[in-house]
């Protein structure tokens, strides 16, 4: 592989986790003006629509696997994305939820477990030890109570962590983009549902509700996936799930430049350790002894 195409790759990768990064302030703009339930609705509906037009010429392989994968990931992104965008309509704030969101790196390897019978390393347990640690600096209050808003988070991201096994699963023998696709377009369905249920389809939006939401479906969604499934045809897994945990550090920055996040020391320090924690879930660096590195073939 040419040093060129993985350079363009880890770019990629970058730029992605800043856009998702920047994602949680325009989302917290959002639920501000509109309901989490038309957020997610058109939301998903326009990225559905450019990832359709992207991946047209693929339709013709869709078959029951690709219907029951996007099925499955599209309820689980569904629910993922709803859980975060309510827990902000109860005060978690952009950064908080870009640490306690990126917690699913952490949570993966056990979801793992239980579904890909893959038992986790002694690097993940403890990882996940480090994880509660710094879940605690971030939400713990002073009578060692977490708010509703940062609950829900945590939940969010253990939903976005079934979305990666769900994925991973599915994926297997099957164009990425095109599972996608699908469960994008799944994802857009439960919103619309929701937005019927809960009868929350508004009046009018303002041109920033508007702007806000485009943000969120051209540019989170839909260039971020097909960025994400670039970077990850030419970089290594596990450097590039590294590269896209940035996501939390750029949260943060762009929380506190657009949103004017305070940041406590306590907070700070919280994040510190749960962006430790999910790089030691990416690292397994308590390999046996005398085990020889694995090259990557393409070396």
């Amino acid at each position: 592989m040419s040093q060129n195409k993985r350079l363009w790759a880890t770019l990629a990768l970058l730029l992605t986790a800043g856009i998702w990064g920047s994602a949680f302030v325009f989302q917290k703009f959002a639920v501000e003006e509109l309901s989490t339930s038309f957020i997610i609705a058109s939301r998903f509906t326009i990225a559905g629509v450019l990832t359709a037009v992207a991946t047209i010429k693929k339709w013709h392989r869709i078959d029951r696997g690709y219907l029951l994968g996007g099925l499955v990931a599209g309820t689980t992104m569904a629910l993922g994305t709803g859980l975060q965008t309510v827990a902000m309509t109860f005060g978690t704030t952009p950064g908080k939820s870009a640490f306690l969101t990126a917690a699913y790196c952490v949570i993966v390897p056990f979801l793992g477990w239980v579904f890909m019978k893959e038992r986790p390393k002694k690097n993940h347990i403890i990882s996940a030890i480090v994880c509660l640690i710094g879940i605690g600096l971030i939400s713990l209050d002073k009578n060692m109570r977490i708010s509703f808003g940062d609950g829900v988070t945590l939940l969010c991201s253990a939903a976005f962590a079934g979305n990666i096994i769900s994925i991973a699963y599915f994926c297997r023998g099957r164009d990425p983009m095109l599972l996608t696709m699908v469960q994008i377009c799944v994802a857009a369905v439960f919103g619309w549902i929701s937005v019927v249920a809960t009868g929350t389809m508004p009046q009018s939006i303002s041109w920033a509700g508007a702007g806000n939401v485009l943000y969120l479906a051209i540019f989170s969604t839909a260039l971020c996936l097909s960025l994400q499934s670039i970077g990850l045809k030419y970089i290594n897994a596990t450097v590039a799930t590294i590269l896209l945990s940035l996501e939390s550090v750029f949260g943060v920055v762009f929380s506190v430049m657009l949103y004017k996040e305070q940041i406590t020391l306590k907070m700070a320090a919280g994040f510190a350790v749960v962006f430790a924690a999910v790089i030691l879930s990416q690292l397994d660096f308590l390999k046996e002894v005398g085990q020889k590195p694995v090259k990557n073939a393409e070396n």
